[in-house]
């Protein structure tokens, strides 16, 4: 009995092996890289985005306090 190419490319586990291994390195990186990719968004909202709501906070405040001092002044 010949072998056939299934089963020519089928023999030894070598391949299999090497593409788990390959598979838990590359889920490594990936977990690494998305690691690093969060930590910069996260950065990036702490130093940019809560100063502008901290700014539309203090916005607030004074429109509120504005209209309520006009609402006192015109009401009685």
């Amino acid at each position: 009995m010949t072998a056939t190419n299934p089963h020519i490319r089928n023999s030894g586990r070598g391949k299999a092996h090497q593409t788990s291994h390959q598979y838990r390195i590359l889920k490594t990186v990936a977990r690494v890289v998305g690691f690093i990719i969060g930590t910069l968004v996260a950065v990036v909202v702490w130093v940019v985005v809560r100063p502008v709501f901290r700014g539309i906070g203090w916005i607030i405040s004074l429109l509120t306090m504005i209209a309520v001092i006009y609402w006192l002044l015109t009401n009685f």
